[in-house]
């Protein structure tokens, strides 16, 4: 089994260990795989485009490093068929859900308000109530929402224990419909890392 490292801070990393998913699950089990969207173009040049921050896309490269990511992501869920994948309306979010969407069985791309920052953690839960009964969802949106989200998920407290690099992705699995304190971290990785699964 490889170890590799979880970005907690931008000084600081931890090992974990990865497990591939392929186990024996009781049906009320929901997966929930986090997804920061891809590189994309900086809010100054954006505005200097005319462009507002919903507007602003992903660069070429970071379209070709979300591509590869996706590609180690596919890697890593292989055994893991995706329901739903559910994007911020903010156009890198949906640019990244179109890449990684044929890399994860083609899964539907529905567009989720909810997951626009700033994002409401209570309400990105009772909003996922309403896929429960879908095993298994991706949610891509942006930072520091996502963080925001993962740690009350784990902790139901509002301090943010962790980060997400662009790209980067987490997989929390939960014991039945998403609620604050209720999830188990499974694995957390930096776009890079997913790009050295492929």
């Amino acid at each position: 089994m490889n170890f590799f490292f979880v970005r907690r801070s931008a000084d600081s990393a931890m090992p974990v260990r990865l497990a591939r998913a392929g186990r024996t699950r009781d049906n009320s089990v929901m997966d929930v795989i986090v997804i920061r969207h891809g590189i994309a173009l900086d809010a100054t040049t954006a505005h200097g485009m005319g462009l507002s921050d919903a507007e602003r896309p992903l660069t070429a490269a970071g379209e070709r490093a979300t591509r590869a990511a996706a590609i180690g992501l596919r890697q890593l869920l292989s055994d893991m068929p995706v329901d739903d994948i559910l994007t911020s309306p903010l156009l890198r979010a949906r640019q990244t859900a179109a890449i990684i969407a044929p890399y994860l069985d083609d899964a539907p791309i529905d567009q989720a308000d909810v997951l626009a920052p700033p994002v409401d953690v209570s309400a990105l839960d009772d909003w996922l109530h309403t896929h429960f009964g879908e095993r298994r969802v991706v949610l891509v949106g942006h930072e520091p929402d996502l963080a925001a989200w993962t740690s009350w998920s784990l902790t139901r407290k509002r301090d943010r224990l962790l980060s997400f690099s662009r790209a980067g992705a987490a997989l929390l699995e939960f014991p039945g419909a998403p609620e604050g304190g209720t999830g188990s971290l499974r694995w957390l990785l930096t776009g890079t890392q997913l790009q050295q699964l492929a």
